[in-house]
């Protein structure tokens, strides 16, 4: 993997997760944090007077700034106000503006502090301003970048502590480098984090177990003198995301038995693992029964994850009664809830309902109603809902709903208009699975004429797909055109199957 160290403006904040400081920091806010009306009030008075900023009064806006609803804003009027000459004097502040910055994402400015506003002696001293860039592009997905600022570390004399290992690491996972990733594993057991340190050694399990080699993340699982909620969350996503349900299961087991609490994220991903494994729903009504008796049941991921076990195993009494029983609902939730009603026709009115609570339908939202609706049968009501996602909410029509539609008039025998709304759309000119649909449609309700022209466009398409030749063949066949379907025949035979 090609490594750089040029980096450019990254728009994207940190997703909120479970994360540590970085280790080195010493800074420390001497003064309470302003509310946010006061830190818009002080930044307009700023900038009619930007000399009354100072670095008593710089210290107290950087702790305010994470607090406020539009820290990025405000962040870039502090900075259009803010000498640089303070920064150079000020290392501290610089270090922790250099944090801000990275935490929000904003890595081009984070950068620029860093190569331009730290003393030599701050960057080759202390790891921490390394740890924010390292941990910043990590978790924007940057991860070359993350890379080239950890093997920089190295040529330059930077001391390194744990927050960095496991920055690297999380580079390496997502970069899917095992190879890499056994470099950063050398240097940290060198280093002596490898054994003792619970983040590093979560780290090292989750980038192994993202990079295939589950055997060595068992491994170094096990030989785990103390481990935290992280550590078994990222070895049952190891062993599920492989499709190793059994082991997730060990793991499982082996979690209660220690005495150690599951959170909800572990209890979410039992509950996949249930709701796709275990048929007779014996595990995902123990899982239920014990987020109950822990008082979790208004945890909105674990509300929804429940809804979301009952649909798949087609219990729509139980995840209404879990649906119903929520105090807080989000877009997920009703997700869903519509999901579990996928085969039942008040699926359009639970639709509705979402819409005048105040929550936005997104496409997945679209992508669901409109196969139930083609499952059902709801023909006017599936093409009345797929015009309110184009023209209301603006939503653009993928593949996936399109194809819904199609199929939902195929079915209906409106095949005519299948082929209408098809036409009309140019992209789904280049789509095999549309005209399928339609092929397959005009087979069952005898449309020749529609039926000839989709063929038409998928031997074009897929010339050595056999399955649309015999699409067509039965499509004469049950019209009696017995003459055309042998010279399909022939076709086929040509082509050598």
């Amino acid at each position: 993997m090609a490594l750089t160290t040029t980096v450019t403006h990254v728009p994207h904040a940190f997703p909120r997760r479970r994360r540590r400081a970085p280790a080195s920091s010493t800074l420390v806010t001497t003064s309470l944090p302003v509310p946010p009306a006061t830190l818009d009030r002080v930044l307009s008075d700023l900038e009619a007077n930007p000399r009354l900023l100072t670095p008593s009064l710089l210290s107290p806006l950087l702790a305010a700034l994470p607090l406020h609803p539009s820290p990025r804003r405000r962040l870039a009027a502090l900075r259009s106000l803010l000498p640089a000459s303070i920064l150079r004097r000020n290392p501290d502040l610089a270090l922790r503006l250099l944090h801000l910055h990275a935490s929000l994402g904003l890595l081009a400015y984070a950068h620029h502090i860093f190569d331009h506003l730290l003393p030599a002696g701050t960057r080759l001293d202390r790891a921490f301003p390394w740890n924010c860039l390292v941990a910043g592009y990590a978790h924007v997905g940057r991860h070359e970048d993350a890379l080239a600022l950890y093997l920089q570390m190295d040529e330059e004399g930077a001391p390194r502590d744990g927050f960095t290992f496991a920055s690297a690491l999380r580079a390496c996972a997502g970069a899917r480098s095992v190879d890499l990733g056994r470099a950063v594993h050398r240097d940290a057991v060198r280093a002596g984090f490898a054994s003792d340190d619970v983040a590093v050694c979560d780290a090292l399990v989750d980038m192994y177990a993202r990079c295939g080699d589950l055997e060595m993340a068992r491994q170094l699982f096990d030989a785990m003198s103390q481990r935290d909620a992280v550590s078994w969350n990222v070895m049952l996503a190891g062993c599920l995301g492989h499709g190793l349900s059994p082991q997730a299961m060990e793991i499982w087991r082996m979690m209660l038995g220690e005495g150690h609490k599951p959170d909800s994220a572990a209890l979410s991903m039992m509950l996949s693992l249930s709701s796709m494994y275990y048929d007779n729903g014996k595990q995902g009504l123990e899982i239920h029964a014990w987020v109950i008796r822990h008082g979790l049941e208004q945890k909105l991921s674990l509300a929804n994850a429940l809804i979301a076990m009952y649909s798949r195993k087609n219990k729509l009494g139980q995840a209404v009664s879990v649906f119903e029983s929520m105090t807080e609902r989000d877009l997920a939730s009703w997700n869903a809830i519509i999901s579990a009603h996928y085969q039942d026709f008040g699926v359009l009115m639970l639709f509705r309902r979402m819409v005048d609570s105040g929550v936005r339908p997104d496409q997945t939202t679209f992508a669901i109603v409109l196969s139930a609706c083609e499952n059902l049968g709801l023909v006017e009501g599936g093409t009345r809902l797929f015009s309110e996602m184009e023209n209301k909410h603006r939503i653009q029509p993928t593949l996936e709903h399109c194809t819904s539609v199609v199929n939902m008039l195929g079915k209906a025998g409106m095949v005519n208009k299948a082929y209408e709304f098809s036409s009309k759309r140019t992209r789904l000119s280049r789509e095999p699975t549309v005209w399928r649909a339609l092929l397959h449609a005009s087979s069952v309700h005898g449309n020749i004429r529609v039926g000839e022209m989709a063929a038409k466009r998928l031997f074009d398409m897929e010339p050595n797909n056999v399955q649309n030749f015999v699409s067509l063949m039965k499509m004469y066949k049950k019209t009696g055109r017995l003459e055309e379907a042998e010279k399909v025949k022939k076709m086929v035979r040509d082509k050598g199957h």
